[in-house]
Parts: C-alpha cells; sequence; structure tokens
C-alpha cells in the first residue's frame, strides 16, 4: 500500500513538472512570435533567453530563501550533524559506517574532510 501511494505520488510529481515544462516552452514561443516583428529574429531570441534567465533566478533566489529559512543560525555545523543523528541513527550508523571504510582505505582523504569541515566553523558569523 505504501509502494503503491509513493509510484502514484512520483507519476503525480513527474506530471507537474511536465506540464510545468510544457507551460514555459509555450510562453517562450508566444514571446517569441510577439517580439519578432519589433525586434526581428535575433532581437526576439535574445529577449526570450533573457526571459529565461531571469525566470532562472527568480527560482534559485526563491530556493534560496527557503532554505536559509530553514537552516538554523546558531548550530554549529557538528551541533546540526549531533541533531541528525538523535533524528534519524539508522541513517547516521550508516554514514558512520562508511566514513569508517574510507577512513581505512584512505586516510588522508578523511583528515582533508576533517579539516574543511572544522575549518566552516572558523568563519565569523553574521
Amino acid at each position: 500500500m505504501i509502494i503503491r501511494r509513493l509510484i502514484l505520488l512520483v507519476a503525480a510529481a513527474a506530471a507537474l513538472v511536465a506540464a510545468a515544462g510544457v507551460a514555459v516552452i509555450a510562453a517562450a514561443f508566444a514571446a517569441y512570435a510577439l517580439l519578432r516583428d519589433p525586434l526581428g529574429s535575433a532581437g526576439a531570441a535574445a529577449a526570450v533567453a533573457g526571459l529565461a534567465a531571469l525566470l532562472i533566478l527568480i527560482v534559485a533566489l526563491t530556493l534560496l530563501m527557503v532554505l536559509r529559512a530553514h537552516r538554523s543560525r546558531d548550530e554549529s555545523p557538528v551541533q546540526r550533524a549531533m541533531h541528525f543523528a538523535k533524528e534519524k541513527p539508522l541513517i547516521a550508523l550508516g554514514g558512520a559506517a562508511i566514513v569508517g571504510l574510507l577512513a581505512i582505505r584512505n586516510p588522508q582523504l578523511l583528515a582533508t574532510a576533517i579539516s574543511a569541515f572544522l575549518a566552516g566553523n572558523a568563519r565569523p558569523k553574521r
């Protein structure tokens, strides 16, 4: 039952993404047709490309704002990792096992990752 719901959810999400893609492409064709006479073919193509870039910028900024709203500013990366491990201990255990295997195979990689992780804590807080 859960797998069926998951499949239906994925299918619905795929249908929404496809519909959004069709709508964006149709809007691009309409904008090109509208702008072709006053701007010419090259100008209309450039304007449509600019509109696409503007749309991408708006989506990226919206996602960035959503991600920043969910991130706690008072927690360090270590505190966030501990909080995640408390919420999802099996995933944390699996991650720890993978890190352990990587550390055995390549200790230099582990040292680099730890130094990069701790360097993130050295940044001044805003």
